[in-house]
């Protein structure tokens, strides 16, 4: 895959990572946007701040999963880059 190709793939794949997030965590938890976004990116980025809101046992196994899911893709694209 030429570097153009995998640049593109690399930022889509991001957005939909996130945008999967962000929607997961309107539906599981039923926040707003932007706090939804928020968490996702402290999520994804493994800040580790401190809960927007208090999460139900749905909304924590949605975090495990997503944190899965966002390091690993992240992990890959690092390794695809070197």
């Amino acid at each position: 895959m030429d570097s153009t190709r995998f640049l593109v793939f690399g930022a889509l794949s991001s957005i939909i990572v996130i945008t999967f997030g962000v929607v997961g965590y309107m539906v599981v938890e039923g926040w707003p946007l932007l706090d939804s976004l928020y968490m996702t990116i402290i999520t994804l980025t493994t800040v580790g701040y401190e809960e927007v809101h208090q999460l139900s046992p749905s909304g924590r196994t949605f975090t495990i999963f997503l944190i899965i899911t966002g390091v690993s893709f992240f992990l890959y694209m690092a390794s695809a880059m070197v």
